[in-house]
């Protein structure tokens, strides 16, 4: 009788064990990290990484915010190479506007003048017809490529800005000295695109060449290796993506769930305002290792990004592709512009297939026939099963419970091992190989939680009810995935369809007409095709999320990765009904010991690795104040650890403290008095009319910065603003609670302000001129064993106020 059952037993062990080979073969290759291809040697003829870099040494010498005199000696630099490659650049000069409001109606205004480098690269259009021969050149449809040139004020910008520009000059002299391109190829090097866009906009708005683009795109760099990933196609067209599709993982890596993670990230802002031209817009970023950290409002910035840290590696790929891009679209018979109703791309990756891609108007459609479906499941359930509605709730609701306590327990274990987070962040910095197991560990660890509780309440419930439960639950999800982010549908619009169609074909009276044996083979058959979905959408989805977000927000990966096992429920239990008769202690932990086991043998590996912390420069956090109101000079220091040198700046300070009366109640800063130099001059500010007409108050002032600072910031505290302006330009037209403005790049020009303000109330406007660079001959000498700062870092303010009294 043993050698019966274990007859029987062997043929199913023999299934499970193929099966489980398969997925892995391919599973394992979507969740291999990616890496930019090796460098190769470039030959003359080709993108060259040792040329593109030498740009990125030049470019990154200083931080290059607008208006300064770095931004400057950065555009200069461009347009001597541009010319020395036999064409002729254009400087757009423009004066740009952009606005945003707060919750509280608090309002924050940013005017810039900015300074865009554009230069043609002439097309010959040999092959597009009479129609367009005949166009002239200013006229033709084009193909537009746009890169950053500028930086944060706290940084070198090597990969966020100088790296992309970098790609751009050696792309362009590798295009000047090969053969005719049909169209005509536009290079903009925009000034001013960081969180708002600055460059893009003044380029959008006034400049000519965004009515010619047909195809447009962007590059912007927020890590400093890993693969150029296609991060924003959601003003894109069918046209574009199938020229990306077909250039292959070495142009580019990328999915529509990962861009709408990367919604939040500062550079998508110019991708988004490049669409407003009406070109079919593909924006390009490396995501792969981190630039710095964050100071605040008043110190900030990335400070690790800087030229040693940045990849050769990812420089010469994203040349590579750059070139490949601009060759394909610079031949290619441009269509015209599509409206903007068919605009939007879903596009993912799935192993042996490649890139797919379809419209952005399909992710509804496909959600509607999941619902259709789901609805018809739940119908035959209860008609032809003898399945409770109720019960189909109670399954959907164990879901809901079954995943809300994986996540939990998955956050009681990461917070239980605190050590694990200092070495996830100093091996994301040094790209460490202990990050990969950190990563896996939090991928294996919820899906084998989920797995251990699903089989109970397979037990109590059924296999039926709880996968009807997780099949409503994942409609639901679907539903609210269409209606916030659409390009994401498709990690569970498909794996849902799939498991839909395994649970429908299954129960429909063709398939149980057939044969018994027939029957039995296509119950797992069916619900094996249909987990491959999963497998390959679902997983790398989960951990490409991690991998953004790092092992400390991990609701979004956790989730993912309990849908995963859910709508593969039919298949574990049926696997596991056939193996419980002979081989009952391989039944239960079928996949849920092994992930458990994985999961503690990758927390080992990850607690084996012992990254150092490099070596490496860092921004000068100190700021030099010279304020009007108290006649006094300060330096001052952000609420952290002072080290040996700051600690002699601050000797007799013992916890900062907040300066409401200059920085408007912001946080508590270190305070230690400093000269006051004569060479820093306080802001020039005239009070020219104070009016109360009516129940209004009309207040108009000069400003001017002797200094001619590149960034200046005025803030009014006190009073609900209805309209503002400067020189005549108008700034906002409504009632607002709070108002700042920052300016960039107004020299000594004379700034008149005008308000309209509600009441007669006492308010306060502060002035602040913000300098790169401080006077560092006033400080004490650096020791040399200390971290060398970064050149013209740090920031000198002259900060004035004007107050005005109330009646």
């Amino acid at each position: 009788m043993r050698l019966l059952s274990s007859l029987r037993v062997a043929p199913a062990l023999a299934g499970c064990a193929a099966y489980l080979v398969l997925a892995a073969l391919l599973a394992w290759p979507a969740l291999q990290p990616r890496a930019a291809p090796a460098a190769g040697s470039a030959p003359v003829s080709g993108f060259s990484g040792a040329r593109a870099f030498a740009h990125v040494n030049a470019l990154a010498q200083a931080p290059r915010p607008v208006g300064s005199d770095a931004n400057a000696a950065a555009r200069a630099y461009l347009v001597a190479q541009i010319r020395a490659l036999g064409l002729e650049p254009e400087i757009q000069t423009e004066t740009v506007q952009a606005s945003s409001v707060n919750m509280m109606a608090h309002v924050s205004i940013t005017l810039a003048e900015v300074h865009n480098v554009l230069v043609r690269k002439p097309g010959v259009v040999r092959r597009h017809g009479a129609a367009g021969a005949s166009q002239r050149h200013h006229e033709r449809d084009a193909v537009l490529i746009a890169a950053r040139y500028d930086s944060g004020k706290d940084t070198l910008g090597a990969a966020d800005g100088a790296l992309s520009a970098a790609a751009m000059l050696e792309a362009l002299r590798v295009l000047q000295a090969g053969p005719p391109i049909d169209n005509d190829l536009l290079f903009v090097f925009t000034d001013g695109d960081g969180a708002e866009a600055l460059g893009t906009r003044g380029l959008v708005q006034s400049h000519p060449w965004a009515r010619r683009a047909r195809v447009a795109l962007r590059f912007d760099n927020p890590g400093n290796r890993g693969p150029l990933q296609l991060i924003d196609a959601s003003h894109a067209d069918g046209f574009s993506m199938d020229a990306w599709a077909r250039l292959g993982s070495g142009a580019a890596s990328g999915n529509a769930f990962m861009a709408a993670l990367y919604q939040a990230l500062p550079q998508r802002a110019a991708g988004d305002t490049l669409a407003a031209s009406g070109a079919s817009v593909l924006q390009f970023a490396t995501t792969g290792g981190p630039l710095g950290d964050a100071y605040g409002n008043v110190f900030g910035g990335p400070g690790h990004d800087i030229p040693q840290r940045l990849s050769r590696t990812t420089l010469q790929q994203e040349g590579d592709a750059m070139l490949a891009l601009l060759r394909h679209f610079g031949n290619a018979a441009l269509p015209s512009s599509p409206a903007p109703a068919v605009r939007g791309q879903v596009f993912f990756t799935v192993p042996v297939l490649g890139t797919l891609h379809y419209p952005l108007a399909l992710a509804w459609p496909l959600a509607l026939l999941a619902t259709l479906l789901t609805a018809l499941a739940c119908h035959r359930a209860v008609r032809r099963q003898g399945i409770a509605g109720t019960d189909i709730v109670h399954g959907a609701f164990g879901f809901l419970f079954m995943a809300a306590l994986a996540v939990f327990l998955t956050f009681l274990c990461r917070d239980a091992m605190a050590g694990l987070r200092a070495r996830y962040d100093v091996g994301v910095l040094v790209a460490d190989d202990g990050v990969r197991w950190q990563l896996l560990a939090f991928l294996s660890m919820p899906a084998a939680l989920f797995l251990l509780l699903q089989r109970r309440m397979q037990a109590r419930l059924t296999a039926a009810v709880t996968a009807l439960g997780a099949i409503v639950v994942a409609n639901l999800f679907l539903l609210l995935c269409c209606r916030f982010a659409p390009g994401a549908s498709y990690v569970l619009a498909w794996p849902l369809l799939a498991a839909q169609a395994a649970w429908l074909v299954p129960a429909s009276r063709r398939v149980q007409a057939w044969p018994p044996r027939w029957v039995r083979t296509a119950r797992v058959a069916l619900p094996a095709a249909a987990a491959l979905p999963a497998l390959a959408l679902i997983l790398p989805a989960a951990y490409e999320g991690i991998a953004y977000l790092s092992p400390q927000w991990l609701v979004v990966p956790c989730v993912l990765l309990c849908f995963a096992p859910a709508l593969c429920g039919p298949l574990l239990a049926e696997l596991d009904a056939r193996l419980r008769a002979g081989a009952p202690l391989l039944a239960g932990p079928l996949l849920a010991g092994p992930l458990l086991l994985g999961s503690a043998a990758c927390i080992g590996m990850a607690y084996a690795a012992s990254p150092a912390w490099p070596a490496l420069p860092a921004p000068n956090k100190l700021l030099y104040l010279k304020d009007a109101l108290t006649w006094r000079a300060f330096w001052l220091h952000p609420p952290q650890a002072l080290d040996a040198w700051t600690k002699q700046v601050f000797p007799t300070s013992r916890a900062p403290l907040p300066m409401p009366y200059t920085f408007a109640g912001g946080s508590p800063l270190w305070q230690a008095a400093a000269p006051r130099i004569d060479a820093i001059a306080y802001p020039c500010l005239t009070i020219e009319k104070d009016q109360r007409p009516g129940a209004l108050r009309h207040v108009e002032f000069l400003l001017r910065s002797k200094n001619g600072a590149p960034e200046l910031t005025l803030t009014l505290i006190g009073a609900d603003t209805l309209r503002s302006s400067v020189n005549g330009r108008l700034l906002t037209d409504r009632r607002h609670r709070g108002w700042k403005m920052t300016l960039h790049g107004m020299g000594e020009r004379e700034l008149r302000f005008a308000f309209d303000l509600l009441g007669d109330p006492a308010f306060t406007v502060y002035v602040q001129e913000h300098i790169p660079g401080l006077p560092m001959r006033y400080l004490p000498a650096r020791a040399a064993d200390l971290p060398a700062l970064l050149p013209q870092t740090g920031t000198t303010v002259a900060a004035d106020i004007l107050a005005f009294r109330g009646q």
